[in-house]
Parts: structure tokens; C-alpha cells; sequence
């Protein structure tokens, strides 16, 4: 097993444990959404969720996953516009993502955790957009650990 595939399993059962905890003290969970359910709901004629990327301005300056704000335009945007939409943080594993999520829904917040992150974005094969909303293969995977398909242009 690769490095990067046994830090993401130590990253998925660390945030496990602290959920389950916090759950056991009565505090307020931190639900987390699959690949599957992210791109589904991003696709569905429904009001789609706020996808919030929380990864550092390096990591956004050469990707995102479509339809991504930042955390900064998450924070200054006004209420009427977010109203009744579930509010998804992403990462790249998905640690930072958990704890913003975590801190959105203490707020009340319906927030949730796409754990995956954009690693499990590319390892489904799907789209990636630049800063300016053009298609691109580039990804920043943070840590050059990280596999990432081959079909994606490394950039770190």
C-alpha cells in the first residue's frame, strides 16, 4: 500500500473516531457526503449544494472542482443567497474541509463534509475546472504522496 493511500485511511478513521465521540457527548454531528452523492446533487435540477473549497490559495490556483467558491466568498456572501442550500467543504483528504464543516454546523449551518475531497473527485474520473471556470486536467494533490489517475497533470 502507498503512502499516500495509508495516510488517507489513518485521515478517514481519525475523523471517525472524533465523530463518534462528539456524537457519544451529545454534540452535534458532521454528516459527510460521497463522490457519488456530491456529483449527483451537483448535476440535479434541484437547488444544488454551496460547495465551499477550503484548500490554500497554491492549491486553488490550479483547479477546482466546478462550481467551487472559496471559503473567503463563502464568508462574504449574504444569506438571502444561500438560504435553504446545504453548504459542502472540500479539501484534498478532507481533514481541513471536516473542521470547517464542523464549524459551519455549530453555527447551525446545514453543512456537510465531502471527505473524499478532490482526490476522490479525480479518482471518479470527474471534471476539473481552472480559477477562471475552464476545463483542465491539473490538480494540486498537496502532497506528491497523493496518487492521483493519470489522466490528471500534476502540479505542486
Amino acid at each position: 500500500m502507498a503512502a499516500g493511500d495509508i495516510v488517507l485511511r489513518l485521515c478517514n478513521a481519525s475523523f471517525g473516531a472524533i465523530e463518534a465521540v462528539r456524537r457519544s457527548l451529545g454534540r452535534p454531528g458532521v454528516e459527510t457526503i460521497s463522490t457519488a452523492e456530491l456529483h449527483a446533487a451537483m448535476n440535479s435540477s434541484q437547488s444544488p449544494p454551496v460547495l465551499v473549497d477550503v484548500r490554500s490559495d497554491a492549491e486553488r490556483a490550479v483547479s477546482r472542482i466546478p462550481g467551487a467558491i472559496t471559503q473567503q466568498e463563502f464568508e462574504a456572501t449574504s444569506d438571502e443567497t444561500l438560504a435553504g442550500r446545504r453548504v459542502v467543504t472540500y479539501c484534498t483528504v478532507g481533514g481541513r474541509s471536516y473542521w470547517y464543516a464542523r464549524r459551519l454546523a455549530a453555527s447551525g449551518i446545514d453543512a456537510a463534509n465531502y471527505r473524499d475531497s478532490i482526490l476522490g473527485w479525480c479518482r471518479a474520473g470527474l471534471p476539473l475546472e481552472s480559477p477562471d471556470g475552464e476545463a483542465t486536467n491539473a490538480v494540486h494533490p498537496y502532497w506528491r504522496i497523493f496518487h492521483v489517475p493519470d489522466r490528471y497533470d500534476v502540479k505542486t
